[in-house]
């Protein structure tokens, strides 16, 4: 028993010090955009963004998006609605990202391509994201777990663009 609880403890220490790896990871702005570019075709072609959903993202598309966002594990398999270990399943995997998940990460990295955009700072953009927004009345962090709620994050970053916020 006590040989089981050992295992146990030792196991959670690695799934902690994994989930450490990618907390609080500031990336250097110029190494933001270095990560972005294999993406950003599929954000200006929507043919190639579906050819690139259907065949599906590779499993580095993953730590990419932790290294971009600066946010942990817990909070991009919450995004992805899926549980940590199953990240991590697919983050030490070789085999390609199913569709939904390969849409879904598609679509935050064309978000956060927008936000550093409108902000001109990936901080500033990760912190408005923390942050009631009156426009959406909402905390757009909080809606990046769906298509519709990352759209609707998107429309108000267009919104601002435009000078036109509530």
């Amino acid at each position: 028993m006590k040989e089981e609880s050992k295992d146990k403890s030792t196991g959670r220490r690695k799934n902690q010090a994994l989930a450490r790896t990618y907390t609080n990871f500031e990336t250097p702005l110029s190494m933001v955009h270095d990560l972005m570019v294999p993406y950003e075709t599929l954000f200006k072609s929507p043919l190639a963004k579906l050819g690139a959903i259907k065949q599906g993202l590779q499993p580095g598309a993953l730590t990419t998006l932790l290294q971009v966002t600066g946010v942990t594990q817990i909070d991009i398999a919450k995004w992805l609605d899926i549980t940590e270990p199953t990240l991590r399943k697919h983050i030490q995997s070789t085999k390609g990202l199913n569709p939904g998940l390969s849409e879904h990460v598609i679509q935050l990295f064309e978000l956060f391509d927008k936000g550093l955009d409108t902000f001109g700072s990936l901080d500033e953009f990760k912190s408005w994201l923390r942050h009631i927004n009156p426009g959406i009345d909402a905390v757009p962090f909080d809606m990046l777990d769906t298509i519709t709620g990352i759209s609707i994050v998107m429309a108000e970053l267009i919104r601002i663009d435009y000078g036109v916020t509530a």
